[in-house]
């Protein structure tokens, strides 16, 4: 019997008019369903996405934006003329910063080399003799220390740039893996002049295919002997594209001298860090844009 007065009831074998909706659960709109008993995560498609949707990206080594470099000439010159351009001022400051720790060893390098000789023109004693000497080692030997710190400075310089970093004259003085760069840069030195002494062109291929040597034993704390195979192991496989970055890269750098010195302010950094741009490109590591 119908419950609405009125209405006729349905005709026999008729289908009865579905029940009404249930409620909503409580919480809103139907919402998804409770986790199962046990703290079992929720099945893909939830905050994670079905399979094949958005995966974040994996993070960039040195804080985003990061691009791989390519080994060409253009592209090393160009990325260090973008970086010295987006780093005017404190490149400028470095520079300076460079040139006025140099001169002052120099300046006192040359005092003492003109004490030494007076000493030894005006006394006899042997003991004011040794002491003369041994006074004279030690100033040399911390003008030569300068000279490495101030080297590594800039090589550190260089490659902060590539990690989006500025420099900094306290890179001057930072003395991180400081011991195996100066025992690399020792050795190549004495290669190269064992190199000369065999008609000279030995001695320039030999800097030639240990370029990197340094930067590898300063960026990676690698000895001094895996640090020269590394970067003759770079160079013999990447001979064509290594030279012209480095050809082009001093010829800029010797340009920029060729102004009254003042350029260089401007060529060094650019040779700078285009070197350490293909540096980066030889080690398969990315570079900030």
């Amino acid at each position: 019997m119908s419950d609405l007065p009125g209405t006729p009831p349905p005709p026999p074998g008729a289908t009865p008019p579905p029940p009404a909706s249930p409620p909503p659960p409580p919480g809103g709109f139907g919402g998804p369903p409770p986790p199962p008993p046990g703290g079992t995560p929720p099945p893909p498609g939830g905050f994670g996405g079905p399979p094949g949707g958005f995966t974040p990206p994996p993070a960039q080594p040195y804080g985003g934006g990061g691009e791989v470099p390519r080994l060409e000439v253009g592209a090393a010159i160009g990325y260090g003329w973008k970086k010295f351009t987006e780093n005017v001022g404190p490149f400028i400051i470095l520079m300076i910063a460079v040139f006025v720790a140099m001169f002052v060893a120099w300046l006192l390098l040359q005092v003492v080399n003109a004490a030494f000789n007076s000493i030894t023109r005006s006394s006899d004693s042997s003991l004011v003799l040794l002491f003369g000497f041994l006074f004279w080692a030690l100033s040399t030997a911390a003008y030569y220390l300068v000279a490495f710190l101030v080297q590594a400075g800039v090589l550190r310089a260089g490659l902060a740039v590539t990690r989006g970093e500025t420099p900094e004259p306290s890179m001057l003085v930072a003395t991180d893996n400081l011991l195996p760069f100066v025992l690399t840069t020792l050795l190549v030195g004495v290669g190269f002049l064992i190199g000369l002494l065999l008609c000279v062109l030995p001695g320039i291929i030999w800097l030639i295919f240990t370029a990197y040597a340094p930067l590898i034993a300063l960026d990676k704390g690698t000895s001094p002997v895996d640090a020269i195979k590394g970067s003759i192991d770079w160079v013999k496989e990447n001979f064509g594209e290594v030279f012209l970055i480095l050809f082009l890269s001093y010829l800029v750098y010797i340009v920029g001298y060729c102004f009254c010195g003042i350029g260089a302010l401007v060529s060094a950094p650019v040779a700078l860090v285009a070197i350490v741009y293909s540096y980066r490109a030889l080690n398969n590591e990315t570079v900030v844009a």
